[in-house]
């Protein structure tokens, strides 16, 4: 293996290769033997790994937290194990290149981003990165959201001293340690210094291929980590990374199948479930008077529409969202659970249209619209079950439409047009707001529904309110009991929503001023990673970071409902309501486990009265609820699809 010069005392070189010095010249260092520089070679890049692993795990750790130094070097195994992939991507890259220097360069260019974005994503987001996040490369415009260019600007000029730093003390010990040239060695030695670099390449190669099994049964690197019994924590991925290593949480969120198979599945059991709940469908209709067949349906997920009145930490100079505020007073109304603090968009969207829960999948499903739905050419939704109701289905997102792959998603959804940052009527912003604002996606929807006989199903995905929020309005909500930075985001932040309150209340209006009836789902999906550890701390103990408001209105009148801390898995259900419309099976099964169970989250049953209560606590009626609704979810999602077609005609167009 040829290798960069490793610093240490010169030593004779083997007779058989030798270099010949000129003798008028100064005295120039005999290089190493072959065996010496690939001994030191080894140590030095183990060392060179074990520093890249702490660079690494330093990024897990999140708000100081002192349980970190255990779990990183005492109780658990992560980090060793961590440093020993590292060590082999390194070795992989020396047998390649050729030149330990040079390699350390590459691999350092590589981990320090990385470690840099999972930093990021953990403290907006309060999660670390995922395999999955790989498909966010191909939008840079949507990662600059998150980095300011000074900090990009900064990461390319550290990682550019790095790979030229290495470079440069290669080449410098080369100076003074030469190392044996290839083509001066022996033959025969040459043969089987070549015949070690294959052999490490191919070795290396193959152990760091199995890291992509990592979720298969006796797969060597699992067992690794689990030496000391399972420590796995998927119900919180940032603690999962820190108690198993960078490495162990990222190999565990590799891709995987998204549920395991329940027991007891079969079509004879999937017949029985469909006839069970055609039954329950009967019962819930023999009082629905009303219909959806001519009403406009619009599901409207404003990004990161929160109530922030609701957290402990701060006071704001006013209340924000006044108007929503008393639309919930009005109608079907209450808080939505969120999977994650910071982010999530797309999961809640997805539990939206298909009535699937986060929860009941397994944890390294951390995002459905690119590991699950991409993957098939049809899958079961409202898209297709309202466009057998004679609906047109629309989506509208006022933003890049490659972003969670939706445009192909879309397309597998059965969505009939996408329109979006480019396609709109208008793309207006607010002063300095980079985003289109919530009234242009309004705008969007009235235009879809003037231009439009039919009724609409349209599913409108808002961005005025994503992060930044930095210096986007010149009257920010005055904000106290907290200072410096996070104070200006925060009322940057509501006077945002300030806006958005404003731009719903006319969206409101015009829908019941027009001829055409309409029914419209508003929810927030998640709050914005603008919080410091003060606010977080604050509102840490209870759901505070995982909650926002939802509504269901109908032009056609409303009375208030208020509703129980729900997950967007049963809005469908609370929509038909809302209209008095009957259900199909399908929903009939999520409106009766919603009467029982209300919220879920990974790892976590939350009652319809509000308790958090583990599964093998609820009473026998949930706990058959919760169970069919599994087996469901297995059958509509990676299943045979025995009962879509009984449970939910046309959901699969």
């Amino acid at each position: 293996m040829s290798t960069s010069s490793i610093v240490d005392p010169p030593v004779p070189a083997e007779d058989d290769g030798e270099v010949d010095e000129t003798p008028d010249e100064p005295s120039v260092p005999e290089p190493h033997g072959v065996a010496v520089v690939l001994r030191r070679g080894t140590l030095v890049s183990l060392l060179i790994a074990v520093v890249l692993t702490l660079v690494l795990e330093v990024s897990t750790l999140w708000r100081g937290d002192p349980r970190w130094v255990g779990d990183q070097f005492v109780t658990g195994v992560g980090f060793y194990v961590d440093a020993i992939v590292v060590w082999l991507l390194l070795l992989f890259l020396w047998s390649l290149i050729g030149r330990l220097w040079w390699a350390a360069g590459v691999l350092s260019a590589v981990v320090v981003p990385v470690a840099s974005a999972n930093r990021v994503k953990i403290d907006l987001r309060e999660e670390p990165i995922y395999p999955s996040d790989i498909d966010f490369l191909s939008e840079p415009g949507f990662l600059s959201a998150f980095v300011s260019p000074s900090t990009a600007v900064l990461l390319v000029l550290v990682v550019t001293i790095l790979i030229a730093g290495c470079v440069l003390v290669g080449r410098r010990l080369a100076r003074f340690y030469p190392r044996p040239s290839l083509r001066t060695l022996p033959r025969r030695q040459a043969v089987r210094l070549g015949l070690l670099r294959v052999g490490v390449l191919l070795v290396t190669a193959t152990l760091l291929f199995q890291t992509t099994k990592f979720n298969e049964p006796g797969n060597l690197w699992r067992e690794a980590y689990e030496v000391r019994g399972e420590h796995w924590r998927y119900w919180n991925q940032k603690t999962n990374y820190r108690s198993n290593g960078f490495f162990g949480g990222f190999f565990y969120n590799m891709p995987i199948s998204a549920m395991a198979k329940p027991a007891g599945y079969d079509q004879a059991a999937m017949d029985q479930i469909a006839a069970r709940y055609a039954r329950e469908a009967e019962l819930i209709n023999r009082d629905r008077t009303g219909s959806l067949d001519d009403v406009n349906v619009v599901l409207v997920l404003s990004e990161s529409f929160t109530d922030p009145t609701q957290l402990e930490g701060f006071e704001l100079e006013r209340d924000p969202i006044p108007q929503t505020r008393e639309v919930m007073a009005e109608t079907t109304s209450g808080t939505m659970l969120a999977q994650l603090y910071g982010g999530g968009t797309a999961n809640m969207e997805f539990e939206t249209l298909t009535g699937q829960s986060i929860a009941l999948f397994r944890p390294q499903m951390v995002s459905p619209y690119q590991m699950l739905v991409a993957d098939y050419e049809r899958y079961p939704s409202a898209v297709g079950w309202f466009k057998s109701q004679g609906h047109r289905a629309i989506a509208i997102h006022p933003y890049m439409v490659g972003l969670y792959k939706r445009e192909q998603v879309y397309e597998t959804l059965g969505f009939e047009e996408f329109i979006h940052d480019t396609s709109m009527q208008s793309k207006e912003m607010i002063e300095d707001n980079p985003y289109i604002d919530d009234a242009a996606a309004f705008d969007e929807v009235l235009h879809q529904i003037d231009e439009h006989d039919d009724p609409l199903m349209i599913n409108l995905v808002t961005m005025q309110n994503h992060i930044p929020v930095e210096d986007h309005y010149d009257d920010p909500i005055e904000v106290s009991g907290i200072g410096g930075d996070q104070a200006d985001r925060i009322g940057q932040y509501a006077r945002g929503l300030e806006h958005s309150d404003a731009a719903l209340e006319q969206f409101l209006a015009d829908l019941e001023a027009s001829d055409e009836k309409s029914v419209v789902l508003f929810y927030g999906d998640h709050l914005p990673g603008i919080y410091d550890s003060e606010v977080k701390n604050d509102n840490d103990s209870e759901l505070g970071l995982y909650q926002t408001p939802f509504f269901v209105w109908s032009s056609e009148g409303n009375e208030p409902r208020p509703m129980p801390l729900t997950s967007p898995a049963f809005f469908l259900p609370l929509v038909y309501r809302t209209a008095n419309a009957p259900v199909p099976p399908y929903l009939a099964l999520l409106d009766r486990v919603y009467d029982r169970v209300s919220a879920l989250q990974q790892g976590r049953i939350i009652t319809s009265d509000g308790a958090e209560t583990p599964e093998d606590s609820l009473d026998p009626r949930s706990a058959q609820l919760l169970a069919d609704l599994r087996l469901v979810q297995y059958d509509f999602s990676i299943g045979e699809r025995y009962s879509v077609d009984d449970l939910w005609p046309g959901a699969v167009d």
